[in-house]
């Protein structure tokens, strides 16, 4: 039976159950309006927020793709898609819509712009990952290659001798020694190329685990000297000029006080005017918005640093 309520009204109901956290009954609510109004972006952004709570995240990006094609400036329709990305493993395909949407939001003074941040740092993390286990997957790719050329190689040499000479099982030996010295020094040198970032192996590795890809693309190394794991350890800090001085969390997108010359986060100074704080937090001197600008060389900055030390966004 066709409902008598209107799109809106199907709307309200379905935010209700969202707000219960019944968010199946919220998803027909939703489909229900669209049906009744295809063309309002409003329904496809909150059904893809219930697919999203739901981990149902092909349906998210299938929803934000209407979304944004309904209203290119939805906010919320480039942020869900972003995170939808990212819980797919995607961080390169998540980035763009999420800084899409910190743009977006910035425009339109959204009240959840720290939260976009903190999702826009997560994707800087998970690519700097995705960097780290791609180059330790090539160095197994190489490994395995090079060390069955050293295998076929002893084996053609073997092969070359008489089995049923006097001398063949002392030439044996000494091709096995051969064969084993070669691929001690090929592990050692394989360790050194695949070892990952210092900071990345409590995320791409369990404890003891080879820095290799996995034990079955590879030998167990764990007895190869590894130069990097003999080293102390080491304090994780980030430099002082990269670090938001209210949060004193590494900055996304700094801005700076013309007045002190000191740089903030943008999201965090702007929630710090939010209260009614017209003054520069450190400074203490009058400060409002239209008295920063972007620190351009200081994002880079920034940007620079996570790329390399992805790590930094959890500190």
């Amino acid at each position: 039976m066709a409902s008598n309520l209107t799109a809106e009204e199907h709307k309200l109901k379905g935010n209700e159950f969202f707000k219960a956290m019944a968010y199946d009954d919220a998803i027909h609510e939703y489909s229900t309006a669209i049906v009744k109004d295809p063309k309002m972006a409003t329904y496809y952004c909150n059904r893809a927020n219930c697919y999203l709570k739901l981990g149902k995240y092909t349906k998210v990006i299938a929803d934000c793709e209407r979304v944004i094609e309904l209203d290119p400036k939805s906010v919320k329709g480039y942020f869900f898609m972003g995170k939808a990305q990212l819980e797919l493993g995607r961080p390169s395909e998540a980035y763009p819509p999420l800084k899409k949407s910190y743009e977006l939001a910035l425009e339109s003074r959204a009240t959840f712009i720290k939260d976009i941040v903190a999702v826009i740092s997560e994707a800087k993390k998970q690519k700097w990952l995705e960097e780290e286990r791609r180059k330790l997957s090539e160095v197994s790719e190489v490994y395995r290659y090079l060390s069955n050329l050293v295998e076929q190689d002893i084996q053609r040499q073997m092969d070359a001798h008489d089995k049923n000479a006097s001398d063949y099982e002392d030439i044996a030996a000494d091709l096995r020694s051969d064969r084993d010295y070669r691929l001690r020094q090929l592990e050692t040198l394989m360790q050194r190329a695949g070892s990952p970032d210092e900071y990345a192996r409590p995320y791409l590795q369990p404890k003891g685990q080879s820095a290799l890809a996995s034990p079955e693309a590879s030998p167990d190394l764990s007895e190869t000297k590894n130069p990097q794991a003999q080293l102390p350890f080491q304090v994780r800090e980030v430099p002082d000029y990269l670090l938001d001085k209210i949060t004193f969390e590494i900055m996304h997108d700094p801005v700076i006080s013309t007045k002190s010359g000191i740089s903030y986060e943008r999201s965090t100074l702007l929630e710090h005017f939010s209260h009614g704080r017209m003054f520069d937090p450190v400074a203490q001197m009058p400060l409002t918005e239209r008295d920063v600008v972007p620190n351009r060389a200081l994002k880079e900055a920034c940007e620079d640093y996570l790329s390399k030390n992805g790590w930094a966004v959890d500190y």
